[in-house]
């Protein structure tokens, strides 16, 4: 198992510092939500980006090779752990990484779909998974774009791929910063009876740091999502893969992924400072190591240098984001408050 940087939807060629900026801010955030003082964010925050310093600078002496083999063994970091950690600690650490072992297409099987007429098929779990609108012209369509994602595959994956067979599909809600554009579920089975695989289609839009970078580098956004996964992740998805689907006024690009492949992640809502601490110096060690692999470790860490200028500088950004957080938040409430902006409970 090894942990990792996830979420490539907006994934781009930018200014490194950017991530960094991302990750510090959310830090603070992280900890004003847990109802931690301000001046424990600020302090996290650039612990986190005095690792990320270190972290870049020790990769930058190391041979491209192993830059590009270094990963974030989670078994050894838990093991470490344990010597100082508390027996409660112990025992959410082995709880997660069990999550983690448990989320594969054989266990979700049963979960996410069910026998209907001696045929599996996935289940309806209104409002977020419905078969409501695959029409049999959208099925027909769907099963298209099945053999362009098999073209987009490595040679190598297609006799594995052929021992599956798509039987159905289903539209799923996506994540809210995904809120409006489409995904879809595809249940395959295996020749050999109840062997399943669920892989995700999800909509890919051209990235938000397009507009503030060099755009047109890739013509296809799943694309464009898949490169830089496949790029900075020390172990991607297998089956990661791009396709395109046409609607009424344009072409829609999708990447497609699995949807159980044996992951898990951290509950930060109820970690206390020293875990938290830990969590962020892992998490920008996992940020060095993937700038590392698709940028210049020596032109980062040369422009970082050995000062604490860029820690100090990464936590007043990151609490200045912090400070605009609730004052956003505060606008919308005065909004939904005052009958500016309808608010729908229950849904």
């Amino acid at each position: 198992m090894a942990f990792d940087v996830n979420d490539f939807d907006e994934s781009h060629p930018a200014p490194f510092e950017w991530d960094v900026m991302r990750l510090a801010a959310s830090i603070v955030v992280a900890t004003d939500d847990n109802g931690f003082p301000r001046k424990v964010g600020r302090r996290l925050a650039r612990h986190a980006a005095r690792r990320y310093r270190e972290q870049v600078r020790a990769l930058s002496e190391m041979n491209f090779l192993g830059v590009w083999y270094s990963h974030v063994d989670v078994r050894d970091r838990v093991q470490a752990a344990a010597e100082t950690a508390t027996k409660s600690e112990r025992k959410i650490a082995k709880k997660t990484m069990a999550k983690a072992q448990r989320k594969t297409n054989v266990g979700a099987l049963g979960r996410l779909a069910e026998r209907v007429d001696g045929k599996w098929q996935i289940k309806d779990e209104p409002p977020l998974i419905v078969h409501a609108d695959i029409t049999p012209a959208r099925r027909k369509e769907l099963n298209s774009f099945y053999r362009q994602y098999l073209e987009s595959l490595p040679k190598h994956l297609l006799p594995l791929l052929a021992h599956y067979k798509p039987v159905d599909f289903a539209r799923k809600v996506v994540g809210v910063g995904s809120v409006g554009t489409q995904a879809f579920v595809i249940l395959l089975i295996g020749t050999r009876g109840d062997d399943a695989l669920f892989l995700q289609l999800k909509e890919a839009d051209d990235s938000v740091l397009e507009r503030y970078t060099t755009s047109d580098l890739f013509k296809h956004q799943g694309e464009r999502v898949v490169f830089g996964q496949r790029l900075m992740q020390a172990s991607s998805d297998t089956f990661l893969g791009f396709a395109s689907a046409a609607s009424k006024s344009k072409r829609m690009d999708f990447y497609v992924r699995q949807l159980n492949d044996y992951k898990s992640s951290a509950n930060i809502a109820k970690m206390d400072e020293s875990r938290l601490s830990k969590y962020v110096e892992v998490c920008a060690e996992a940020l060095a190591r993937a700038h590392a692999r698709s940028g210049s470790a020596t032109a980062i860490s040369g422009y970082l240098g050995k000062s604490t200028a860029f820690d100090k500088a990464m936590g007043s950004f990151a609490v200045a984001y912090a400070d605009q957080n609730e004052q956003d938040y505060d606008a919308f409430a005065a909004a939904a408050t005052d009958g500016r902006m309808e608010v729908v409970s229950g849904v």
